[in-house]
């Protein structure tokens, strides 16, 4: 056995999983943890924003993945299968904390809640009725600004809008901005509910 980490600085991913997993080379798997410890942190920091939290997402990981390596299976690139595993264990967090009310989806990373059916929005709201305070909050809004968001959450692009309305697109980010600010200053999370799930983004 190698004595020394810096001996698999140039040994491919697999090998040294493989060097963990059925040799139980510590060394091999300190190699991987090197390797990827700082970016998995720094997702897990971008997603959930707590420099604690990321380090504990992270570190449970790894020791889990120490701990059940001869249960593991990787026939793909190690890295995909690391990442994958952080996302769902973040996903996990998020959603524990969603339902403990000690964060609000207006805190949750887009990408993150994206990837998520709409299950865990309907865990706090029925469609219907994010509808129904969807439409009461637009109409309220000024019918420029109004026609310009639902414009665009329709996907409509920027430029177009600008042409279509014969306005410039600094105007039109202007009224989307408005838009959202004025929507997340009454509703909070709920407004993450309207973007994501009624402009079909989920």
């Amino acid at each position: 056995m190698r004595l020394m980490s810096k001996d698999y600085r140039d040994t491919d991913d697999l090998e040294l999983w493989q060097l963990a997993k059925v040799s139980d080379d510590s060394l091999a798997f300190a190699e991987l943890h090197r390797r990827y410890s700082s970016r998995l942190y720094a997702l897990a920091l971008r997603k959930t924003g707590q420099t604690e939290v990321s380090e504990d997402l992270v570190q449970d990981l790894f020791v889990h993945l120490w701990l059940q390596r001869t249960g593991i299976t990787i026939e793909k690139a190690f890295n995909l299968y690391l990442f994958s595993a952080l996302k769902n264990r973040i996903i996990s967090y998020l959603r524990k904390q969603i339902v403990q009310h000690t964060v609000s989806l207006n805190d949750i990373d887009l990408e993150t809640l994206s990837s998520q059916s709409a299950n865990l929005v309907q865990e706090w709201l029925s469609l219907k009725e994010v509808q129904e305070i969807y439409s009461r909050e637009l109409s309220n809004l000024p019918e420029k600004s109004k026609q310009v968001f639902e414009m665009s959450r329709s996907g409509v692009p920027n430029k177009e809008i600008a042409q279509m309305l014969d306005l410039s697109e600094k105007t039109v980010e202007f009224h989307i901005s408005k838009c959202l600010r004025v929507l997340r200053a009454k509703f909070g999370y709920v407004v993450s509910v309207l973007v994501w799930v009624l402009t079909g983004a989920l």
